[in-house]
């Protein structure tokens, strides 16, 4: 990515910051973070994600490379990264690493969560020669009982084996990047001993770039009553939702929706299949969605958004929780990753501790 383009980037982002304080609805900064569902289908069962739990009514599929192209073609100008996941497993689309070579090659940084079960040796090399930028690990769980009581049909020793191996491909062959994450979920199911803790860490010296326990969350109120994981309770509101001034989410059909969390297209702003992104972005729905954030109304709009870990997690010297990831993204651009860690430490600092993620590697 070019140094102008980095700035330009994060000159948008501030304009998104400035234009939520400022309560806008009619947007001139465009999305500053997307993402895109290549597929909504997957192969696991997990206990805490709409998919695996037999939540998601609207049709599945995989999106057609010709419009993933097209998206990137108007989306490389001005997002700061494009995360290739929302309700699905990502490698399961035929065409994936076509994908991400294909937005590498036009300057748009690439970023996928994986549930890593599919990723062979041959997967971990296409991988690793496709241009990604980062790549986070899904691996819920230090003790194989609790990792497979959340991951439902993936086995402990299997997915990690896949892990090390790709890891150890990396390191072998000197690559920096993708920036590796393992992300870890705090469901609580069993306790772990420092030493078995330490133990699990080691597994990954001089190979991870970090590893992170992230809090669940609910998809809004999708999970809401649930007593199959804990969960925090996210009560108090410090809204309006600044993922409405920052973030777009596209489907693997080409349905734009508000939010990762509308697994199930619960409120449809557009479709990039009809519509360029920047005119779903200031349309009529997207305008009564972000008034109603502002009035407080939005649960009318929007009851997916009753207990969202993004309403419910307060701001950090007035940069709000759903811009502070494409923000974060922006800066990181410039100065690399280690920014990325340095930021996650500072506000787990200033929370004592109880950010929604935190590195545990260190």
């Amino acid at each position: 990515m070019k140094i102008k383009k980095k700035f330009k980037i994060l000159s948008n982002n501030l304009s998104a910051l400035i234009n939520y304080h400022r309560r806008k609805t009619v947007l001139g900064n465009p999305p500053s973070f997307v993402w895109i569902e290549p597929t909504n289908n997957c192969n696991l069962k997990c206990i805490m994600c709409p998919t695996g739990t037999g939540k998601i009514d609207v049709k599945k599929g995989f999106m057609d490379y010709t419009l993933y192209k097209r998206i990137i073609d108007e989306t490389k100008e001005y997002t700061s990264a494009v995360t290739l996941a929302i309700s699905g497993e990502s490698l399961l689309h035929p065409e994936f690493f076509k994908m991400i070579e294909y937005a590498s090659s036009n300057g748009v940084k690439i970023l996928l969560n994986t549930n890593a079960t599919l990723l062979t040796e041959e997967k971990s090399r296409l991988l690793l020669d496709s241009g990604i930028s980062e790549i986070s690990f899904a691996f819920d769980g230090l003790k194989k009982g609790t990792y497979e009581k959340a991951r439902v049909g993936a086995d402990f020793e299997k997915t990690l084996d896949n892990i090390l191996y790709f890891l150890r491909l990396k390191k072998e062959q000197r690559r920096k990047l993708p920036y590796a994450i393992l992300s870890i979920l705090k469901l609580e199911f069993e306790d772990y001993s420092e030493i078995e803790k330490a133990d699990f860490l080691r597994l990954f010296d001089g190979l991870i770039d970090e590893i992170r326990s992230r809090e669940v969350s609910t998809w809004g109120s999708t999970f809401k009553d649930t007593d199959t994981f804990s969960y925090r309770d996210n009560s108090n509101v410090y809204g309006p939702c600044s993922r409405l001034w920052s973030t777009a989410c596209i489907a693997w059909d080409g349905d734009v929706v508000p939010c990762v969390y509308n697994a199930n297209h619960e409120y449809v702003i557009g479709n990039i299949k009809n519509n360029r992104l920047m005119d779903i972005w200031n349309n009529e729905k997207m305008f009564r969605l972000r008034e109603s954030m502002i009035n407080g109304d939005y649960l009318n709009i929007s009851p997916l958004c009753e207990n969202c870990i993004v309403l419910g997690t307060p701001p950090i010297f007035g940069i709000p929780s759903g811009i502070r990831l494409s923000l974060a993204d922006a800066i990181t651009n410039v100065t690399g990753y280690g920014f990325e860690r340095i930021a996650l430490s500072i506000a787990n600092r200033l929370r004592n501790g109880s950010f929604t993620a935190k590195t545990i590697s260190e």
